[in-house]
């Protein structure tokens, strides 16, 4: 179920509150007994970013390169048929786009999000959800039949010691708006190893793929970013429309490219700068700050 990242345009995203403390993801494991048939062993195997190698040698970059702080797993069997278990771990970040990151990451394009945290997906042999800076996944082995069963159990027993899901962050909940919330990566690097830009959001708007860097963004801030990424693109040309930095040319790897730089970040498309509407969309997800009523996407 898990999908590879896409070679797309980072983004960045607008200021986002301060962490709390991180959560210990043990605790969010079920009681040895509270999935029964199954029986949790003893023991919770943990693991710390320098660890997570001995338990998924050749994936624990992936999770670290999200901030992850801290890992718990328990695998739950049924006494009375080997092969029936589910082995359940949870990663904790150091903020929420880093859990949301990671969810994005294993996401096939035909999950249908479930209202498990602030959102999940459940296959046939794994299940994953995200909330808060937790990111939580089960594995299940055992009959066609059990299998959903073990995973939605298992992945809601996780859900409930987790607690109610808290609102997502401001930035991804504003670029929601306007992006198909199944196309939405959070990428914690930037496109091909650049400096030039900040890490974001990218995802599809109209067909057109389209991102969104962040931070506490100035106008200095903004032009230097802009001024940093210029001579990467062939022909580059720079203006001013309603107040925002515009940058637009051919980057080597991706083509055209047209940029926005506002006060709430930089906004960008991967295509001509004559495209219909573009420009006006970027300008929009730049301004906006956030729609209540886009949580319920995911």
């Amino acid at each position: 179920m898990r999908s590879v990242l896409a070679a797309a345009l980072v983004l960045a995203v607008t200021t986002t509150p301060a962490p709390a403390a991180p959560v210990d993801p043990a605790m969010a494991l079920p009681a040895v007994a509270a999935l029964a048939p199954l029986v949790r062993r003893a023991g919770i195997e943990r693991h710390t970013p320098e660890t997570l190698w001995e338990r998924i040698d050749g994936e624990a970059e992936l999770y670290k390169t999200f901030g992850l702080t801290a890992s718990a797993h328990a695998l739950y069997e049924d006494p009375a048929a080997p092969d029936h278990r589910i082995d359940l771990s949870l990663f904790s970040f150091a903020d929420p786009l880093g859990a949301f990151g990671l969810f994005a990451a294993f996401r096939p394009p035909e999950c249908t999000v479930q209202p498990l945290g602030n959102g999940g997906c459940l296959g046939d042999y794994q299940g994953f959800f995200w909330c808060g800076d937790v990111f939580v996944l089960a594995d299940a082995a055992g009959s066609d039949s059990a299998r959903p069963t073990d995973l939605r159990r298992a992945l809601a027993a996780a859900a409930a010691l987790l607690g109610p899901a808290p609102r997502c962050p401001e930035a991804l909940r504003a670029f929601s708006r306007f992006v198909d919330t199944r196309t939405i990566r959070y990428q914690p690097q930037h496109l091909l190893g650049r400096e030039a830009l900040p890490p974001g959001f990218e995802g599809i708007a109209g067909g057109t793929p389209v991102f969104l860097s962040s931070g506490a963004f100035t106008s200095e801030a903004v032009g230097a970013a802009l001024a940093a990424y210029a001579p990467v693109l062939a022909g580059a040309a720079r203006s001013e429309r309603n107040g925002y930095r515009v940058l637009a040319g051919r980057d080597p790897d991706l083509g055209p490219v047209l940029l926005v730089g506002g006060l709430h970040g930089i906004s960008g498309a991967r295509t001509t700068p004559e495209s219909a509407g573009i420009q006006e969309l970027l300008e929009a997800i730049n301004a906006h700050g956030g729609d209540p009523e886009a949580e319920g996407a995911w």
